[in-house]
């Protein structure tokens, strides 16, 4: 193999190397989004939860009877 084929090669898998460090970066930054993303999930939960929470109470206020209905507390 000749020194220019060898440089040719080794220029090659230089641009593969970049490559797949653009790629380990994109995944590094999807990974983040992910993680921010549940973040955000869980804020969504935690707020579902009060409203549930805040209509049972609104519930029982209006209806007192109603309110002990299906609980299991």
């Amino acid at each position: 193999m000749s020194e220019h084929e060898v440089l040719a090669n080794q220029k090659t898998i230089l641009g593969h190397q970049a490559t797949i460090l653009e790629n380990q970066k994109t995944l590094l930054q999807n990974q983040a989004t992910i993680v921010k993303n549940q973040g955000t999930l869980n804020e969504i939960l935690a707020n579902q939860k009060t409203i549930l929470g805040n209509q049972k109470e609104i519930l029982a206020a209006s209806h007192p009877k109603a309110a002990l209905v299906g609980s299991h507390n």
